[in-house]
């Protein structure tokens, strides 16, 4: 029996995105926003668009053993789900309090020189590499090999380093970096470079993740009420990105059916069924599996060993781990049941709150440590946070997301390594990156 109705959720909810806004203008913090109206659209909307008859929930039929979703099985995931919001945007409100500041990109020009070819060299040579890597995983899956089982993990995520490396130009490019027609070109085939090999329907909550961290990166010198305009028209052009690229699963639709599907993707937030999967998996915990009491997170130390040198390592996933495959070639079949499903799968209600609050002080150290460096690593640091925050929202295997934010952003964290003394606070004292604090 839920403790309370769709009417009072979506209630709670958008009141959540109102008082974001409102805090993103007070501290010109977007983050409580971002997670606010990500959760709003995957629960509460996914919600209403399937009851409405503008979409349907997911079903696998008969395979796996699982019972078709109603909307009273909805319901109470969706108490779940916003008891979990709330836990998580409040204990970031709650222990992140620094207002950050309105960045005023100055070139710091000896550390630009340093940088700037370096990223430009190595994303030039990672191009090509991509490519071959890419041609390499396509030929393995053609002959028979599983992605999840046969397929080096190394190997399939190594790709995404494009966009750690497109981060960064994009930083440089921000703070005057590019002087010359001949950067500026290298740089922006990068970057077309990136778009393209993250446009698919495999790779789009990257994509959705890389175009945040290019708006956080872009708007840093705006005032908080820019900033949220700005905000809002990404946000509309990535959830039309991001249902044409769900669109483009069926290949035999034309281009204006694609459109159409985008279309109805879009408005029946069919691409963002986390609040189905969420309703899969507790079918599955603890009635078919127990609580993982933390394990899933521990897994995270144990993904990056290769399964060569450890054959019998645990899978991933429930669907995995219930042995539940597609095709002769064992392909892996998963719905993501969000972040807060996740933390469901940890320890029912008690994981939920758990977790929620334990990421909501995560969150906000690692935003209140933003307010203490210099500014390149600030934005550096905002951005990486803010990719990484929807594939985190989505859910599902966690040690496989945490490993797609390593490979992805390697090359941003071996900078902050390498020149953590110059990124130290003390820098901020003979220098003048911020303008005044007011909005």
């Amino acid at each position: 029996m839920p403790l309370f109705e769709f009417p009072d959720l979506a209630f709670i909810q958008i009141g959540l995105i109102v008082f974001s806004g409102i805090w993103m203008l007070w501290r010109n913090d977007e983050l409580p926003l971002l997670i606010g109206g990500f959760l709003f659209y995957i629960s509460s909307y996914r919600y209403w668009a399937v009851t409405s008859g503008f979409g349907k929930w997911v079903s696998l039929g008969k395979l796996g053993g699982f019972n078709s979703i109603t909307t009273e099985a909805a319901l109470i995931a969706l108490n779940y789900m916003v008891l979990g919001e709330i836990c998580l945007i409040g204990a970031y409100m709650f222990c992140q309090k620094q207002f950050l500041p309105v960045i005023k990109p100055i070139s710091d020009r000896p550390f630009l020189q340093w940088l700037s070819p370096k990223v430009i060299n190595f994303g030039l040579i990672c191009l090509p590499i991509v490519l071959y890597i890419r041609a390499q995983v396509g030929a393995q899956l053609a002959a028979g090999q599983s992605l999840a089982f046969d397929v080096s993990g190394y190997l399939y995520l190594f790709p995404m380093v494009l966009v750690g490396i497109a981060t960064l130009i994009l930083c440089v490019w921000k703070f005057g970096g590019f002087s010359s027609i001949r950067t500026k070109i290298m740089a922006f085939s990068i970057l077309v470079g990136v778009s393209y090999y993250t446009f698919s329907p495999n790779s789009r909550f990257q994509f959705l993740g890389w175009m945040l961290a290019s708006a956080i990166v872009l708007s840093s010198s705006y005032r908080p009420k820019t900033r949220l305009i700005i905000f809002t028209i990404i946000a509309i052009l990535a959830i039309s990105i991001f249902a044409v690229a769900g669109a483009m699963r069926n290949t035999t639709l034309a281009e204006d059916a694609v459109n159409q599907a985008a279309l109805e993707r879009a408005f029946s937030a069919e691409d963002a069924n986390m609040l189905d999967g969420f309703v899969m998996i507790q079918q599955v915990y603890p009635e078919r599996l127990d609580f993982s009491w933390g394990m899933e997170h521990l897994e995270i130390l144990m993904r990056p060993i290769p399964r060569a040198l450890w054959p019998e390592k645990p899978v991933g996933g429930y669907m995995n781990k219930l042995n539940i495959t597609i095709n002769q070639s064992k392909g892996t079949l998963g719905i993501s049941p969000s972040l807060l499903g996740s933390f469901y799968a940890e320890g029912g209600i008690i994981g939920i709150i758990f977790f929620s609050i334990v990421y909501g002080k995560i969150f906000a150290s690692i935003v209140r440590y933003t307010t203490r460096i210099h500014p390149f690593a600030s934005i550096l640091v905002r951005a990486i946070l803010c990719a990484c925050l929807i594939p985190l929202l989505r859910g599902g295997d966690l040690p496989g997301i945490y490993a797609w934010f390593g490979m992805a952003f390697w090359p941003c964290f071996l900078l902050l390594w390498i020149k953590q003394k110059y990124f130290r606070p003390s820098y901020l004292l003979t220098r003048h990156f911020y303008l005044n604090n007011s909005v």
